[in-house]
């Protein structure tokens, strides 16, 4: 059920110049999926901002957020021991599935897959990609529970390219997971097919409210017409996308 709190800031850690973690203390220990999020409440910002969880720890949350506005840029700023508020946790998350997992992750749609990687039972692979090496962040952390690849576009970090070219022996036996730009999902979505494999997606989108209640993140599902992504998503199975 989620709930509306005021958390402690435990610690803000900048990762490189635009990732951000963030950990507070909510104080209840409260059961979530990897792939749900929370809306939090940034200093001097009117509307909460949505946010995936990366790590849950007991009542502790750590979210990793890239530094992109005067929302982020407030959270970075926060101090050890601020009470920040939010509301969690949201959003329905991902399925685990029985068989070989693969996580895909482009730039800071890794946020989610950490917790993924945490609550899969076979060890899984995760592919860390971004456009250079600034946007690697949390390799170590990642390959506490899984195998770890990276790809950057320019070659500065990991294989040259992009991560669809980490997923060309995949087959119907693995589950791909994936967060990141819609680009690569489109990316994904289409290699699903040639290939046969299971893919779900984590959508990013605007939200307002993460309710359901202001209909800013309205989507098209095949079957249902149009849907919340913060209420029926944020992760989606692939193959119900009109993509």
């Amino acid at each position: 059920m989620k709930k509306l709190l005021q958390a402690a800031v435990v610690s803000v850690e900048l990762l490189k110049p635009a990732y951000l973690l963030l950990t507070v203390d909510t104080g209840e220990n409260l059961e979530v999926s990897a792939g749900q999020f929370a809306m939090l409440s940034a200093p001097n910002v009117f509307l909460r901002r949505p946010f995936s969880v990366h790590d849950a720890e007991g009542a502790k949350l750590s979210f990793l957020i890239k530094i992109a506005g005067a929302g982020t840029r407030g959270l970075a700023e926060l101090k050890t021991g601020a009470k920040i508020s939010l509301i969690y946790p949201l959003g329905q998350g991902f399925a685990l599935s029985a068989k070989k997992a693969v996580l895909v992750g482009g730039g800071c749609g890794i946020a989610p897959l950490l917790l993924l990687a945490k609550q899969l039972k076979n060890k899984p692979t995760v592919i860390l990609g971004g456009r250079t090496k600034n946007d690697i962040v949390r390799a170590a952390e990642f390959a506490r529970y899984a195998e770890v690849k990276i790809t950057t576009e320019d070659g500065s970090l990991g294989v040259r390219g992009l991560v669809t070219a980490e997923l060309q022996e995949l087959s119907a036996g693995h589950a791909v997971y994936a967060c990141g730009p819609e680009p690569m999902l489109k990316a994904l979505h289409k290699l699903a097919a040639e290939k046969n494999f299971e893919l779900q997606v984590s959508l990013e989108s605007v939200m307002a409210c993460g309710v359901g209640a202001c209909l800013g993140c309205v989507t098209a599902i095949k079957k249902s017409g149009n849907v919340c992504v913060c209420t029926e998503g944020p992760v989606f199975r692939a193959k119900d996308l009109p993509w």
